[in-house]
């Protein structure tokens, strides 16, 4: 059989980036009335989903902050924040969707402030387009990518309720 005693080590997700991602998050959100709840989370990064928002994130600590959302979530959001229903990708909601992957990274920079992390400033938000990519990290590098659940979007649209918020900091060094 086996060891098994070192798998809480092995699998655990930094509690004090997660507290930030799911605060920062929540936050971010709050201008446009979704208070997502989380359903998971984990020290990888992945991106199942075909709109990612990148936010640089500066200071002692540097890394990026990453929305990783379905184009079904991003109508979903941006609609919220313009206060009008969307139905189909435009200028306008791609600008709102950065908006609020600013406004979630300024949130999680502001949950960091008081921690071991130290965020100064975050960047101009970068929009990619397209569904699973690879992020390679180099070492020293630490991750929390937390999932949430968008509760109004329809259960038959399963697949789009779902976004993940990922910070990926390195570490000031000694």
């Amino acid at each position: 059989m086996p060891d098994t005693s070192q798998a809480d080590s092995l699998l655990s997700v930094d509690q004090t980036l997660m507290r930030c991602v799911i605060e920062g998050t929540q936050i971010g959100l709050s201008m446009t009335g979704v208070c997502p709840p989380p359903i998971g989370a984990s020290r990888f990064y992945s991106t199942p989903r075909e709109i990612s928002v990148l936010v640089g994130l500066v200071g002692e600590d540097n890394g990026t902050m990453t929305i990783n959302i379905s184009e079904r979530g991003l109508l979903y959001l941006s609609g919220k924040l313009l206060m009008e229903e969307q139905t189909e990708l435009t200028e306008d909601n791609f600008d709102a969707i950065c908006e609020i992957g600013n406004m979630i990274a300024g949130s999680t920079k502001e949950a960091l402030s008081g921690t071991e992390y130290n965020v100064e400033n975050i960047s101009v938000p970068s929009l990619v387009l397209g569904a699973s990519y690879n992020v390679f990290y180099t070492r020293g590098i630490t991750s929390c990518s937390v999932e949430f659940e968008l509760e109004d979007i329809p259960v038959t649209f399963q697949e789009d309720r779902f976004f993940t918020a990922c910070i990926s900091l390195m570490r000031r060094l000694a």
